[in-house]
């Protein structure tokens, strides 16, 4: 079981999102120590994101700057950030699409089971006889 030390300052909703991830991924047996840094990097930008996205909730996505109207600095940081999040979840299955494609690589690895050989060799006797 991999133990995650969270990175200082983050939220309580990041630290919540990072132990649930954290006990999923250990439960899965699908992280080893070597990840840790690229759970630091889920946590501190996922951390990015809900705060950008904040600021934009509150400011709203159109700011004025030096007496002109544009678009809010924070849509940047909050775009930036969530390409990361979603990068690092598909890589380790994390989201509903990428979990449904390690599904269905286990199930064409369990095709091939001895199992599986073994019948698929005697129905092809069968035929062939």
């Amino acid at each position: 079981m991999v133990k995650f030390k969270m990175p200082i300052g983050l939220s309580e909703e990041t630290e919540d999102f990072m132990k649930d991830v954290v006990k999923e991924l250990n439960k899965r047996k699908a992280i080893q120590s070597i990840d840790l840094g690229a759970l630091r990097m889920l946590a501190t930008s996922y951390e990015m994101y809900l705060q950008s996205t904040q600021i934009m909730l509150k400011e709203g996505p159109i700011v004025m700057i030096k007496y002109e109207k544009a678009a809010n600095p924070a849509q940047n940081i909050a775009t930036k950030n969530y390409a990361q999040v979603m990068k690092i979840m598909t890589e380790y299955g994390l989201t509903v699409k990428s979990r449904s494609t390690i599904s269905t690589m286990k199930s064409v690895e369990e095709d091939n089971s001895p199992l599986d050989k073994f019948i698929n060799n005697s129905k092809k006797k069968k035929i062939g006889k």
